[in-house]
């Protein structure tokens, strides 16, 4: 499945890091590492699967815990209106 993020949210890559703009909320989110690597795949809507199995070469974690940490963080982002 692919998301996409909610109209009026800008987001921007500096140096690696993304950071998310909510204007209406006047909120600035910094993400860490492993969520800017996330934010990005799901930015060129990369599935979900392709983005588990990244995440768990790229940090070493197995595939059940980069789905988890993965699905944790898509709800977060719902729960913030940055994705749907």
């Amino acid at each position: 499945m692919g998301y996409n993020i909610e109209r009026g949210v800008a987001a921007r890559q500096v140096n690696g890091k993304y950071y998310i703009v909510l204007p209406q909320e006047m909120k600035l989110i910094k993400l860490n590492s492993a969520g800017s690597f996330i934010f990005g795949l799901l930015c060129r809507h990369a599935p979900e699967k392709t983005i588990e199995k990244k995440l768990g070469a790229k940090y070493g974690i197995s595939a059940e815990r980069a789905g988890k940490d993965l699905a944790d963080f898509i709800k977060d982002l719902k729960k913030a209106k940055i994705a749907r």
